[in-house]
């Protein structure tokens, strides 16, 4: 088991140091770079804080989920108690999720990192803990454990199916972008889907409806497109909050999903919930994926495991009247 000493030997700097900053000690007079590359060898030897080493059932564990690439600020995520449900299936000590928000430090003992992070984005992550997992990342190493996602086979079994077997013939996209400082939001998955079109012929730009990531823009975009007469056959709508804006804007005016249009919802994390049992769907992340998910971060956070793992899911396509199968 790795040591302050041993970490204090490889960084160069003295045990006192190692102990303040992996203590996160803000008081402490030393540079960025100094404190990263602590935590960093901290993590590549595998050093368990004091309080793993001697953890107590009452002591509980803190998880923080790094939503931010994901999910915007204001909103809830709704996931957080799943997270709850499965992690008593496969921890013997209690568990609790709270949101990690960049550049605030937080008390976690481990952390699941959603979306792509930059360098420096990384390096926060690793200081709020050495026990730390990927989901759907753009890393191509192998220092972390990683869950990455097939993105792409589900919107195409959705595009087939459409075209093919519903006999769909023209395609359209609702979608939302996000943005702020750091991040934007949702344009990946827009782009996807548009590159996929003109690959098969079916691309036309007036069929994507493209604003403000919320219920409200969905809802008022159908509505447009209804008025002039621009909603297409067969519809993927991109995230979760525009769906349900938008099946409100469609029952409005009688407009039965499965029956007037084809509509997939692309579910990712699924941060809110309605219903949509009319809509086929594109599911990003499976119960199973979440579960071996956490299986495989409390692995590293009780010590366990000291090995990286990656694990590679597909998404899923399902049709409105199999998803009870």
């Amino acid at each position: 088991m790795a040591t302050i000493k041993d970490i204090s030997e490889r960084a160069g700097v003295s045990m006192a140091t190692v102990s303040r900053v992996l203590n996160k000690d803000d008081s402490l007079a030393v540079s960025d770079g100094v404190r990263n590359l602590i935590f960093e060898i901290a993590h590549e030897l595998g050093y368990v804080p004091v309080k793993m080493r001697h953890l107590k059932v009452e002591d509980g564990i803190t998880i923080g989920v790094a939503d931010w690439h994901v999910l915007r600020r204001e909103s809830t995520n709704q996931k957080l108690s799943d997270f709850t449900k499965m992690a008593e299936r496969c921890c013997q000590f209690p568990v609790r999720f709270i949101r990690l928000f960049y550049g605030q430090d937080e008390t976690v003992d481990g952390v699941i990192a959603l979306g792509y992070f930059t360098e420096d984005e990384t390096s926060y992550l690793i200081r709020q803990s050495c026990s730390l997992i990927f989901v759907g990342s753009n890393r191509r190493d192998y220092l972390f454990d990683r869950i990455m996602i097939d993105h792409e086979s589900g919107v195409r079994d959705m595009l087939q199916s459409m075209t093919k077997d519903q006999g769909v013939r023209s395609v359209g996209y609702l979608g939302g972008i996000y943005e702020d400082a750091r991040v934007r939001i949702g344009e990946k998955r827009m782009r996807f889907f548009e590159s996929l079109l003109k690959e098969n012929g079916l691309f036309r730009p007036e069929l994507f409806l493209v604003g403000e990531c919320t219920a409200k823009t969905g809802y008022e975009m159908i509505c447009r497109a209804a008025e002039e007469g621009r909603l297409p056959e067969g519809l993927l709508i991109g995230n979760d909050e525009m769906a349900e804006g938008a099946l409100a804007a469609m029952a409005e005016r009688g407009i039965i999903p499965g029956r007037d249009i084809s509509v997939t919802v692309y579910k990712d994390i699924e941060t809110r919930f309605f219903e949509t049992n009319s809509c086929d769907i594109v599911r990003m992340y499976t119960d199973f994926m979440w579960e071996n998910m956490l299986r495989c971060l409390l692995e590293r956070v009780e010590q366990k495991r000291q090995e990286t793992i990656t694990m590679i899911f597909p998404s899923k396509y399902l049709r409105a009247d199999a998803k009870g199968l």
